[in-house]
């Protein structure tokens, strides 16, 4: 069966789709031929209309503002005096993964945390935790490092 009699092109682009066409299936053409012109334009690409120049431009209408969603901050929390790399993929995995809601935790919950985690982090130890992420979830970077200067593995030294 010739595929190719009885078919004209729409328009000149679709020439090289028609050849194409002929030869495999058609469906393997067709994201191909996306960019082509409507046929409904009557084979030729026409310009679309240009806007005066001097016309007025109307504004467009104004949406409906967008409701702010609280988002969870990513801090890092290996800035925290006896934070490590895998205490601190423990904490985000306990969902506790910014500076805000380390210093809203207890002492006794971080604890459980790495209890939880096995013997491997018994000897991390977060009573300071929480507060070294006050003083940086409030910015306070002269008093976060004071308070790390006294701390070695989270303890006062």
């Amino acid at each position: 069966m010739d595929t190719t009699q009885d078919f004209e092109p729409v328009q000149a682009g679709q020439q090289m789709l028609a050849l194409m066409g002929a030869a495999a299936q058609w469906w393997i053409w067709m994201p191909w031929a996306a960019w082509l012109p409507p046929a409904s334009q009557g084979g030729t690409a026409t310009p679309e209309p240009q806007a005066d120049p001097a016309a007025p431009v109307e504004p467009a209408p104004v949406a409906d503002p967008v409701p702010v969603v609280a988002v969870a901050v990513d801090d890092d929390l290996t800035r925290i005096e006896g934070i490590g790399p895998r205490i601190a993929t423990l904490l985000k995995e306990a969902g506790i993964t910014g500076f805000a809601a380390l210093a809203a935790a207890h002492a006794e919950q971080l604890a459980a945390v790495l209890a939880a985690a096995g013997p491997r982090f018994r000897l991390a130890q977060p009573a300071s935790w929480p507060q070294q992420a006050a003083l940086l979830a409030a910015g306070d970077e002269a008093g976060f490092a004071a308070l790390a200067a006294e701390l070695k593995g989270g303890q006062r030294r």
